[in-house]
């Protein structure tokens, strides 16, 4: 149910759906229940409720599998560094921002969903072929901003929408607020207008700069991801959890320190009530009492939002859940309204887990 309140080769070719990829796209990643209606307008409050019946599982290792075989790379040269790219599909661009950890892979199971309508676009500021040249160890909010411009103007898209998750969400305002009539809409998931950073959060990501290896050499890394995500992810598939650790274990400590360094840069909350583009805040369990909050005040201080409660998915919802979260943005990136439930709001339940620092895994995950 989703309720709202006002990221080998032979091996995936095994693992590949019968059918083709688009087959999937009515489906979702578990059961779902009841028909769904529309609200009116496209800003307010919507009160999400997943419909159809129960679905085919997507299979992740086949989808990115033709993620890899179909997307079309391309290299952006930047101030001494590359971004690395990947299109697929067509349409309307899409661009996709990293969170914190992990690579743009992470966002293909959603992309897959979406690249019937929209040319999505995944990027990351390093890569995992030989010879790559890590980034900066530092950078700034507009500098990152010029880099999702330089892309855009690699790609010749002057105007596009967004979906950024966490980290990525912040960044997406910061475009919003600095190109209004580049960026049309936005999705953010877990964004923030500024985030506090505790001191020995900020020593961690100062002495990160200097470290070499990757997240899969710091010690009981994993175990922190499993308390943090585990419990979202579709229990019919547990080796989707194993690419979400291998992928976010891959990324290199100087990158994740850039990113968390940036974060603590970013403070737009005195010019959130200019960004008037039309703005989808997507909540979930599990986001904490620091997220909740950065949620509420982009709720309370955005001019033209709608925010979406997603019950049962976690912080990753394009990963453990992209056919409930598709449903949720192809009406938006379309300008249409958002689906309605029947009657009623947010339980006192999902509320409670809303306002708490650790939310508790939920016993069913009925898509």
């Amino acid at each position: 149910m989703m309720m709202p309140s006002s990221h080998s080769e032979q091996a995936a070719a095994a693992d590949i759906e019968s059918g083709p990829l688009s087959d999937l796209s009515g489906g979702d990643d578990a059961c779902c229940a009841g028909p769904a209606t529309e609200c009116a307008g496209d800003v307010g409050v919507a009160h999400v409720e997943a419909g159809g019946s129960c679905p085919t599982p997507l299979s992740w290792r086949g989808v990115l599998k033709k993620f890899r075989d179909e997307a079309t790379v391309h290299i952006v040269q930047r101030n001494g560094y590359q971004m690395y790219c990947r299109t697929w599909g067509e349409g309307a661009p899409l661009y996709f921002l990293n969170g914190f950890g992990g690579t743009s892979e992470l966002f293909a199971l959603t992309a897959s969903l979406l690249r019937d309508e929209h040319r999505c676009v995944l990027f990351d500021e390093f890569s995992t072929e030989p010879e790559w040249q890590l980034p900066p160890r530092t950078t700034t909010p507009a500098e990152t901003v010029e880099d999702l411009f330089a892309i855009a103007d690699y790609f010749g898209d002057e105007v596009l929408s967004l979906y950024g998750a966490t980290l990525g969400g912040a960044v997406g305002l910061a475009a919003m607020q600095a190109h209004p009539h580049r960026v049309c809409r936005a999705a953010l998931q877990g964004g923030f207008a500024h985030r506090h950073f505790s001191p020995a959060e900020r020593l961690l990501a100062w002495g990160a700069r200097y470290m070499p290896g990757r997240l899969q050499n710091v010690p009981l890394h994993e175990s922190v991801q499993r308390q943090n995500h585990r419990p979202w992810f579709p229990p019919f598939d547990g080796s989707r959890w194993k690419f979400l650790a291998e992928n976010l274990g891959g990324v290199p400590l100087r990158v994740i320190a850039r990113r968390t360094t940036l974060a603590r840069r970013i403070d737009l909350r005195l010019q959130l009530s200019q960004i008037s583009q039309p703005a989808l805040i997507i909540r979930t369990e599990g986001e904490g009492r620091i997220a909740s909050a950065c949620q509420a005040e982009l709720i309370a201080r955005l001019p033209n939002v709608v925010d979406v409660w997603v019950d049962n998915t976690g912080q990753l919802p394009f990963l453990t859940h992209p056919h409930r979260l598709s449903k949720l943005l192809k009406p938006f990136y379309r300008g249409e309204p958002l689906p309605l439930p029947v009657a009623g709001s947010a339980p006192p339940e999902v509320l409670d887990i809303a306002a708490s620092p650790f939310a508790k895994p939920t016993e069913t995950h009925d898509d």
